[in-house]
């Protein structure tokens, strides 16, 4: 969405009286990514880039509490903590001249994209050591769907593995979406060679016979059900035939707030318990990490956004709008919105609950069974990705 300016605004007010929260999108001003906070100037260009699904749009309101008190920065606020020249102890540096690019607002520190990205990856680095996700001289295989969240994964675990070497391996599945898969597999591909990361692609109909679309054009309904359960069977059992010991995947802070919620309203304990870690374990099981669990969905845009990552092609599955997490997703970003640091709290109050709930169903999960239609672990006779294809 493009619009010209007419008189001098800032962005955040812009936005609000479109009705668009800002946190559910990133804007450019003449072609640069920039601040909700910078001021636009009449004759500027701003494009807003709704970087997931375009969310509900609100009545035209007055900006939140911290919007109204947010100031612009001509320059990034970030402060380098450096040796001090008396003494050798550290002391804040001054702050950076260079442009802001983001304004993080549960911090109100605004940004460069050199500052920017440093900070990213250190967080990535610091979930990867909080939750021992990575040791060195692991193979490890990203789930690459060539989406922002995986893009932006895939660039930050390439920059730890100079701190932290290990093996990175893409694992690409073409559901069969057109449309909208095929681009983003050719962006997923062309990145990985220009980092030099091996990939490997598979399909739905090489390994299932058949594709999404085909399953969406016999009336099944909750595509995105099918869409997961029979991804995941795919990467867990190519995984474990490339000898890949762990799965990364790009799911982010957003994503674990969401999850949060929707378990709490379809009353679903065994979900809850086993988000982190299975409740039963079998060689067959490839672990799943998600390095970006504690960075929101919008700076993981704005990250793959400053590497090179293109909207171009579309930046969300024309089925997803369907899911009950589309409006969860939305109405956390206006809680996020006008509350900042929102989904941090809902994901912090879900590590928790989950350990609690958890004990609770330690050996009331039931035994682990084995499908036996195609062996892979399940908790009932046959797995849900067989049901699923058996029932088409």
């Amino acid at each position: 969405m493009k619009a010209e300016i007419s008189s001098e605004i800032q962005l955040a007010h812009l936005l609000h009286n479109m009705g668009i929260p800002a946190e559910a999108v990133l804007v450019l001003l003449d072609g640069n990514l920039v601040p909700e906070t910078a001021i636009a100037k009449k004759g500027q260009e701003a494009e807003i880039l709704f970087y997931k699904h375009v969310p509900p749009l609100l009545s035209p309101q007055e900006p939140s509490g911290h919007w109204k008190n947010a100031k612009p920065s001509v320059h990034c606020t970030h402060k380098s903590q450096s040796p001090s020249k008396t003494g050798g102890k550290k002391g804040a540096s001054p702050a950076c001249p260079s442009v802001p690019v983001i304004y993080l607002p549960y911090a109100k520190e605004h940004l460069c994209k050199k500052h920017f990205c440093g900070l990213f990856e250190k967080r990535v680095k610091r979930t990867i050591r909080n939750y021992s996700m990575l040791n060195a001289g692991e193979k490890v295989g990203i789930a690459l769907s060539g989406g922002k969240d995986s893009f932006a994964l895939l660039h930050a675990l390439n920059a730890v593995r100079k701190s932290l070497p290990f093996e990175l391996t893409a694992l690409t599945i073409d559901e069969g979406i057109p449309g909208y898969r095929d681009a983003a597999i050719e962006n997923a591909s062309r990145r990985c060679r220009e980092l030099d990361i091996e990939q490997h692609v598979f399909s739905f109909k090489e390994e299932y016979g058949t594709t999404i679309s085909e399953i969406g054009k016999k009336g099944k309904e909750n595509l995105c059900s099918y869409c997961g359960v029979l991804r995941r069977k795919i990467l867990n059992i190519k995984a474990r035939e490339l000898g890949i010991g762990k799965i990364a995947t790009g799911h982010n802070l957003d994503d674990v707030a969401q999850t949060a919620f929707l378990n709490l309203i379809r009353n679903e304990p065994l979900r809850f318990a086993r988000f982190n870690e299975p409740i039963s374990s079998s060689d067959k099981f490839v672990q799943r990490i998600r390095p970006l669990r504690e960075i929101r969905e919008k700076e993981v845009a704005a990250y793959a956004l400053l590497n090179g990552h293109s909207y171009n092609s579309g930046c969300c599955c024309p089925n997803a709008r369907n899911a009950l997490r589309w409006s969860v997703r939305h109405s956390l970003n206006s809680l996020e919105d006008s509350y900042p640091g929102t989904k941090s709290k809902v994901a912090s109050s879900f590590n928790s609950l989950q350990k609690i709930v958890r004990d609770s169903l330690r050996g009331k999960s039931g035994e682990l069974l084995f499908c036996k239609e195609c062996g892979e672990p399940s908790s009932t006779e046959l797995c849900m990705a067989c049901r699923m294809l058996g029932g088409l």
